[in-house]
């Protein structure tokens, strides 16, 4: 066997393990999740959109392109970074290639901006989802703690457990 042909038949190879993988992305994303157009901002014009597919997973949501042959998600969104900006109409370019059932709407995630085009219930979905999250903001209460300084004599910083007041009598 010559070097030629031994480089021809990794080839082969190759490009048939690429075409079993796209097609195995193909089929079993298609099938399990929403179909949607996404592009990074800033775009210009009406470059830069992707059809896929979005998969939500607990907390994040995965943005899988058709046309890529990576088994891994091309783009995850954690619930808690996102944030919804505003909708609009597709422009007479974007037309030509986005269903007219679309809607657009904009939204940032961890600071970088996004387009999203999907059907309405795909819409309502994603902002749902968003929404029904906690926001990082959230303080967590410890309602021990809590309970304790209720609870303690008023006018003093002496915890409640009366057993621990001896050393603030002098005791």
């Amino acid at each position: 066997m010559s070097v030629v042909s031994v480089i021809l038949w990794l080839l082969a190879i190759i490009a048939i393990l690429c075409i079993f993988f796209a097609a195995m992305r193909f089929f079993t994303l298609r099938s399990r999740g929403a179909s949607v157009l996404m592009r990074k901002l800033p775009a210009k014009g009406y470059h830069g959109w992707r059809h896929g597919v979005l998969r939500y997973k607990g907390d994040t949501v995965d943005f899988y392109k058709l046309r890529s042959v990576w088994p891994m998600a091309d783009h995850s969104f954690s619930r808690l970074d996102i944030e919804l900006l505003d909708s609009r109409p597709a422009t007479d370019g974007e037309a030509a290639f986005i269903s007219k059932d679309y809607l657009i709407f904009c939204f940032s995630a961890a600071g970088k901006g996004y387009e999203l085009a999907c059907t309405q219930h795909a819409m309502m979905a994603f902002g749902a989802w968003v929404e029904a999250s906690p926001s990082q903001r959230k303080e967590q209460i410890d309602f021990r703690r809590l309970r304790e300084r209720a609870t303690r004599p008023r006018g003093s910083n002496m915890p409640y457990d009366p057993s621990t007041w001896s050393s603030y009598n002098g005791k």
